[in-house]
């Protein structure tokens, strides 16, 4: 802090300046000799004048006024890590961080805290899950399983708003489980912190599963992709090998009896300077719903490796519910039905029901049966009343793969709480007029407001033969119907990828490019196609046919519309591909699974429930409708947490959570929509599962969800202290990253910055005896010139 000098004696200012002219006088003529002043006067002059102001300074009582932090008014938070990366010992180093820490806090070598008390309030903090004020630092055990930094450093920033808060003392390695959310703290606003890095940067000896990677693809054959990146150090060269195991899951879903569908181990070998490797594991799961994989490590004699609480890890899988309804429709028995039922077929979470029209309505006017018979003679002969047959007037359809009796016998739905059943609707050769005005919009509702797929198939009365433009139908396309155009020659068409198509699993049937082009060369030409006029802004064109002059025209194009998807195959035969031999038609049904894969994903539920990671544990949200797919006006949510990865002789002798019911409440203006938060602080894999009841206690529906729990993973990704992690915090709050020695002087330090609390000090500069001694040696000075000189 910067300080001033003031003179508290400034009337005697005159008296000063008569003796000061007066001595002054005197000096100048003690240096004169036979009337002329002796070489070298002005030295000594100098001198005595000096030596005469220092003490005329006196008269006036010069005092340094200055600032300082008032004694023990001012608070310097003292915060320590009790995680269990503390529990971690360096190279060389007999005793961990963590007991090495604790004799600088709390053992012998804490005489600097007792200096620091003298002229702060120092208060003593630990945090490893959260933050919480410890008498003293004996109490350090070094068991939390999380490092929340940045959390801690939210709750000093909120404990200590409006009091006087100097400075933070941070002792910590910088490894933070929560480092990501530093980035939304704005530290400028907190007082300077001064990190203490504990620990050596030399790298201990480790194999981690550092990061793992999951994502769905719409692949057929390995909808299931997981990327695991594997660090090994300072380890000598060995084999070491990766696994996938699914986990036995207690009353939630099917045991595993087939293991076949599961990746192959992968092997790598360490190296003694250490190394990085990254595992990519394809597979499809052969269970629905909530599932988790345990991938790990074996194989190994690490011998020292300094912790073995990151050699796995546990990675969760939503397989979707256990089937998604698809709803086909078309205006005659086609082959390509007979290729997409197959397809689908094999697909134990695809089920189609089929809509087929077998005859055409005919207009009352037109009487071809017997007399006084009006029902439709198709079905003559089937012992069917004719109160149950169709009339003249209605189309004849056929009903395949229904649910039950009831499911499609009046036809297509007519209202929303039938199609809305549905997760996806697929129209091949089926005229506008079929569907009435209403149902027309219902399809509407069921993509923009449902949420669910459309897929139009090309054909005789498809797309532009139709008669769909201008219908509510042609406003959910991805295309324009009502465009004039010219047709396109349809001999010979080749089937091509575009750009945006190659980037999309779903519409690949290989998944190495080489593969995916030997493939598309080999695939039959295409003889019927429904010219698509013009794309509408924001649809993606995803494939393509070309003819034998070389002209192009989109066969696949997809877009979003409302909440849900629509998608248009331009192509009316591709059972063609089909009819080439065994191999092409397992391609031909890999890319109707795709495509159909595609539709349902992302597709709402009637009841969803969401768990997202926050600071105080998991936040469940559950999201319910009616049949309408509108809001859920009043209910209630009942939620059942199960840790799912504990054998039956675990949950016997374990004494920590297995299984909770707890509701969930109502948020305020969100109809439909409830929350709750659960703290899951022991450390394994968890299914939350959802049962939402309706005003009069009907069931509405159920959903399931689930996390994993791994803070020691997070704990060990890094063995290592993170010094720029410290040093960027230390530098945006204007503190400094300190070593153990610089402790002797941290309240100097701090002394020194701006502190909320100061005081006004005043010290009288004539006390010192360097003022009086300084004079003396300017006369003393002079003297002995004068004396060289002859003159004394």
């Amino acid at each position: 802090m910067i300080g001033a000098i003031t003179l508290n004696g400034d009337s005697w200012w005159w008296v000063s300046l008569l003796v000061g002219i007066a001595l002054l006088g005197s000096s100048y003529f003690a240096w004169k000799s036979e009337g002329r002043l002796i070489k070298g006067y002005a030295l000594g002059l100098s001198l005595r004048a000096l030596g005469i102001v220092l003490l005329l300074l006196c008269l006036l009582d010069p005092h340094w006024i200055g600032e300082r932090p008032a004694k023990g008014a001012n608070i310097v938070a003292v915060v320590a890590d009790n995680s269990q990366g503390m529990q971690l010992s360096d190279i060389g180093q007999e005793e961990s961080r963590g007991g090495i820490l604790k004799g600088r806090l709390a053992g012998t070598e804490a005489s600097w805290l007792s200096e620091l008390s003298e002229n702060f309030q120092a208060r003593s903090y630990r945090f490893d899950r959260e933050l919480r004020r410890v008498t003293d630092f004996a109490s350090l055990d070094f068991r939390g399983d999380r490092s929340n930094l940045a959390y801690s450093l939210q709750q000093l920033k909120e404990r200590f708003e409006g009091l006087p808060l100097a400075g933070i003392l941070l002792f910590t390695d910088g490894v933070a489980t929560d480092s990501a959310a530093l980035d939304s703290i704005n530290l400028s606003t907190l007082p300077p912190i001064y990190p203490v890095v504990v620990g050596d940067s030399t790298q201990l000896p480790d194999l981690s599963i550092e990061r793992v990677e999951l994502r769905q693809t719409a692949f057929d054959d390995a909808p299931i992709s997981l990327k695991a990146i594997v660090s090994s150090a300072s380890l000598p060269a060995q084999n070491v090998s990766v696994s996938v195991t699914p986990l036995e899951i207690r009353d939630a879903l099917p045991a595993v009896n087939d293991e076949s569908d599961l990746p192959q181990p992968q092997s790598f070998r360490t190296q003694a300077s250490g190394s990085n490797h990254t595992l990519v594991f394809d597979w499809r799961p052969i269970r629905t719903g909530i599932q988790f994989y345990r991938l790990s490590t074996s194989n190994l004699n690490l011998g020292e490796e300094a912790t073995e609480a990151n050699n796995e890890r546990i990675a969760m899988v939503d397989g979707g519910q256990k089937a998604f309804r698809i709803l086909y429709v078309t205006g005659r028995p086609n082959w390509e039905y007979k290729f997409l039922n197959r397809a689908l077929y094999k697909d134990p979470q695809l089920q189609m029901t089929g809509l087929i029209r077998v005859a055409r309505r005919e207009p009352k006017f037109e009487f071809k049966g017997r007399s006084g018979e009006s029902s439709n003679p198709l079905y003559r002969g089937f012992g069917r009343d004719e109160e149950e047959t169709e009339d003249y007037d209605q189309p004849v359809l056929i009903r395949v793969n229904a649910r039950d009796e009831n499911e499609l016998s009046d036809g297509f739905p007519k209202t929303a709480e039938e199609l809305f059943e549905y997760d996806a609707l697929i129209i091949d050769d089926l005229e506008a007029e079929f569907f009435s005005f209403n149902q027309q919009t219902l399809i509407r509702r069921f993509v923009s407001e449902r949420g669910g797929g459309l897929l139009a198939l090309g054909g005789a009365d498809a797309l532009d033969h139709g008669g769909y433009a201008e219908t509510p139908i042609a406003g959910t396309l991805p295309i324009y119907l009502d465009q004039t155009f010219k047709r396109a020659s349809s001999e010979n068409l080749s089937w091509k990828l575009t750009r945006e198509g190659w980037v999309e699993p779903w519409t690949r049937v290989r998944p190495l490019e080489t593969d995916e082009r030997a493939r598309l060369n080999t695939m039959p030409p295409f003889r019927v196609l429904n010219t698509i006029p013009k794309i509408k802004p924001g649809a993606r064109v995803l494939a393509e046919v070309e003819n034998l002059l070389g002209d192009r025209y989109p066969s696949l194009v997809a877009h979003n519309f409302g909440a849900g998807k629509v998608a248009c195959v331009a192509i009316g035969d591709m059972w063609r591909w089909g009819m080439r031999g065994e191999s092409e038609q397992e391609d031909l049904a890999r890319l109707w699974r795709q495509i159909a894969r595609w539709l349902v994903t992302d597709v709402p539920e009637i009841v969803e429930i969401e768990a997202k990671e926050s600071s105080e544990g998991i936040v469940l949200n559950v999201e319910a409708r009616n049949d309408d797919y509108k809001p859920l006006e009043i209910g209630q949510a009942r939620i059942t947490i199960q840790r799912v990865d504990l054998t039956e002789e675990e949950r016997t002798n374990y004494k920590g959570f297995t299984e909770v019911d707890l509701f969930a409440e109502p948020i305020v203006d969100s109809p439909g929509r409830f929350t709750t938060t659960f703290a899951s602080r022991d450390e394994g894999a968890y299914i939350a599962s959802v049962e939402v009841l309706g005003p009069e206690g009907e069931v509405i529906g159920m959903a399931d969800t689930g996390w994993v729990n791994e803070p020691l993973t997070n704990e060990y990704r890094a063995l290592s202290p993170d010094r720029d992690l410290l040093q960027r915090i230390a530098t945006q709050t204007g503190g400094e990253v300190l070593d153990w020695n610089a402790l002797a002087t941290i309240g100097d330090k701090i002394s020194k910055q701006q502190t909320p609390i100061t005081e006004i000090w005043s010290y009288p500069l004539w006390h010192n005896g360097w003022l009086f001694a300084a004079s003396l040696c300017c006369f003393l000075a002079e003297w002995g010139l004068r004396r060289k000189k002859g003159l004394a």
